[in-house]
């Protein structure tokens, strides 16, 4: 019984709001707020046919083209810096000072170097990734215990025997969690770019909707948005719990 009440109680309060939703969209007037209902009709009739292929899938793969150089340079870049400290010692400052720049601050200067097309997109998205990977993974190349690497340096293992073997083993928890917290920026940052000069995307098919005044088109680009969010989410926490089961020796 009470198992049976932890997985219910989580749906709760979805299904509450969803009726309230439909409820709300029917008593009131307001142009603001169509029904659920109706919501879903214009959802079925536009993303499960024309723009799943002419919206959705350009924007999943600037998610994922930009969210992979984000995270191979944070990884790279944080591994010199946490092995290194002549690295950190030249590298700090700016690395701080780019850090603190909003990633949506960074756009004017990505349009001006690439334009308004897919590379200005995908560098965007790099560089909201690049900076969570990067402080993860320097903490986690700097929690690595110095017995440890003291005994591999025993061993005769070289420098970049020792990286591979021992730090990077143990900075790997870090540099998940860093990729964790980089997926909903990569997600954000996929949206915001696409409403400038778009010419495919969801963000591009958000911006249309309000052009038109389709209210209801907005809400199904934000139902897109919530359930892509969730999938990717979902996807790597189980990837995460079934492939670094064995951190927790460490």
């Amino acid at each position: 019984m009470r198992s049976t009440m932890h997985r219910v109680v989580p749906w709760a309060l979805p299904v509450l709001i969803l009726v309230l939703w439909e409820v709300g969209g029917r008593v009131s007037s307001s142009i603001y707020l169509p029904p659920l209902s109706k919501v879903m009709t214009v959802f079925a009739q536009d993303w499960l046919f024309d723009h799943t292929v002419s919206d959705l899938l350009p924007s999943l793969q600037r998610f994922a083209i930009g969210y992979l150089v984000g995270a191979l340079l944070g990884i790279v870049i944080g591994l010199s810096i946490g092995t290194s400290r002549r690295v950190a010692e030249y590298t700090g400052p700016t690395l701080e000072f780019m850090r603190s720049l909003p990633a949506v601050a960074v756009m004017p200067v990505a349009v001006l170097l690439f334009g308004l097309g897919d590379g200005m997109r995908i560098s965007i998205i790099a560089f909201g990734v690049l900076f969570p990977v990067l402080v993860n993974t320097v903490s986690g190349v700097r929690s690595c215990s110095q017995e440890r690497i003291d005994v591999a340096r025993s061993y005769g293992l070289s420098r970049p025997a020792i990286i591979r073997r021992v730090i990077l083993p143990s900075a790997v928890p870090m540099i998940s969690a860093g990729l964790r917290i980089g997926l909903p920026i990569a997600l954000i940052m996929m949206v915001v770019s696409e409403l400038i000069g778009g010419q495919n995307g969801i963000g591009f098919y958000l911006t249309q909707a309000q052009s038109v005044f389709n209210i209801a088109g907005m809400f199904t680009a934000l139902i897109i948005l919530g359930v892509v969010g969730n999938v990717i989410n979902t996807v790597y926490t189980r990837i995460e719990a079934r492939q670094l089961h064995w951190a927790k020796n460490l």
